[in-house]
């Protein structure tokens, strides 16, 4: 009976993640005003019966994506305990803020629908904002305190909010400015020009290998793609 009762709850587990898994890739892919719970279940296979069984609407399933990207972008952000910071770090918790845009970009591009109309992520989004600017903090003061970095706390309060703010519109950003026409669809390339923006904000306050690090990688990335296109409109240029 045990043993049943075991297989029973594992099965569960791996529907209640092939749903979770296949609606993050729809919200992504098509939006997430633009896919019901309806859609999911005939992605799976599944009866919608079946799929309330796990969920009982399409806000759970959200916030449980929500938790999801929460704990994964925070246990990313965490501090070795058994050395100090060094250069390569600085790229690595660059790269996971960008990857981790990417795999939950819906959660991004629909945050103010998302905010207005779903309570749970309403609760959840300003708290998870305050968690990652915490964390933010000891980061950077640890950059400091390996001499990576030179900056206040003033200074590293504010580099925090302003990187936040690039992170959490870039989206929106490339859809008001023409870089992308469907605000649904997001090739990776400008995900990673997010990345040389936060890079460009923190370049002030690098000293040491940090700035060698720095340079290096500002060389591997090239000129900015996403600048010389805006420089590229006229003024007289008609929509």
């Amino acid at each position: 009976m045990n043993g049943y009762f075991r297989m029973s709850q594992t099965k569960t587990l791996k529907t209640k993640e092939r749903i979770l898994q296949l609606s993050l890739q729809l919200f992504n892919e098509r939006g997430e005003r633009s896919v019901t719970t309806n859609h999911i279940a005939a992605e799976l296979s599944m009866s919608p019966g079946n799929l309330y069984y796990h969920f009982r609407n399409k806000s759970e399933i959200i916030k449980e994506l929500m938790e999801q990207y929460q704990g994964e972008t925070l246990q990313m952000l965490a501090l070795p305990d058994d050395r100090l910071l060094d250069a390569n770090d600085k790229i690595r918790y660059f790269q996971v803020l960008s990857s981790q845009l990417w795999a939950y970009r819906f959660l991004h591009r629909d945050v103010y629908h998302l905010v207005e109309n779903n309570e749970d992520f309403r609760k959840m989004y300003p708290r998870f904002a305050g968690q990652v600017m915490q964390q933010g903090q000891k980061i950077y003061q640890a950059f400091v305190d390996a001499g990576l970095m030179q900056m206040t706390s003033s200074e590293i309060e504010a580099l925090i909010i302003n990187l936040w703010i690039v992170l959490t519109n870039w989206t929106n950003f490339l859809y008001m400015s023409g870089h992308i026409t469907d605000s649904n669809t997001l090739e990776e390339k400008w995900v990673w020009q997010a990345l040389r923006q936060m890079v460009f904000l923190e370049g002030a306050y690098l000293r040491g290998e940090s700035r060698e690090t720095y340079e290096r990688l500002l060389d591997t990335m090239g000129p900015s793609e996403l600048f010389s296109s805006l420089a590229s409109f006229k003024s007289d240029d008609k929509p």
